[in-house]
């Protein structure tokens, strides 16, 4: 086991899977923790995203089902222990940067401090973003775009609105991950992204 970072792209859409592509023979998809088997084919990195990798046509076969008392501990090893979010303190990164050097990586877990989400509407368009700070001991809060599917439908309930974490959960909040990932560039910048966002019970 590597226990590096990869990010599966497809053949069919540019930079990204397709919901056929990301699922089980069965038909089910593959879901947030699932353990499976995916064939690489070539390495596809930019320096954007330096751990972009093509996945075959082969199917993807399921290995083992998240089950929280067995799994915690091996995801909490993958937890990042720096005080900033993907190499820096800003929301995003200049879009020149990127294409001098390539990035060292566009991924990272990491466990948030006072979470709060922040629901507003903006020229007409919804908008939801994560705020946040790394650990208790920093000063830098993040204010982020989420763009995991399942939470956005959560917070598609909501009024626009500052929300704490712990609303969801009866003001008993489980352990939460954040998987932050960097953006394509957009108007001359990066943007780190909440791209996932991960409840444990344990």
């Amino acid at each position: 086991m590597s226990k590096e970072w990869v990010r599966l792209i497809g053949r069919q859409v540019p930079g990204c899977l397709t919901l056929r592509e990301a699922s089980f023979p069965d038909g089910t998809q593959v879901a947030l923790l699932d353990v499976f088997e995916a064939e690489f084919d070539e390495k596809c990195g930019s320096n954007c995203h330096p751990e972009d990798a093509y996945v075959t046509s082969k199917p993807w076969r399921l290995l083992d089902r998240f089950t929280e008392t067995r799994h915690v501990e091996h995801i909490a090893a993958y937890i990042s222990t720096r005080p900033s979010v993907l190499q820096g303190y800003t929301d995003s990164v200049a879009a020149e940067r990127v294409l001098e050097a390539s990035r060292e990586r566009s991924l990272e877990l990491i466990q948030p401090d006072d979470l709060w989400w922040w629901i507003r509407e903006d020229k007409g368009k919804r908008r939801s973003r994560a705020v946040f700070r790394v650990s208790r001991k920093s000063r830098v809060r993040y204010d982020l775009a989420v763009t995991d599917p399942s939470w956005l439908e959560q917070l598609q309930l909501l009024p626009a609105g500052i929300y704490p974490h712990a609303l969801f959960f009866k003001n008993k909040p489980p352990r939460t991950l954040l998987t932050m990932s960097l953006g394509e560039p957009f108007e001359g910048f990066h943007y780190k992204l909440v791209a996932g966002v991960v409840c444990l019970s344990a």
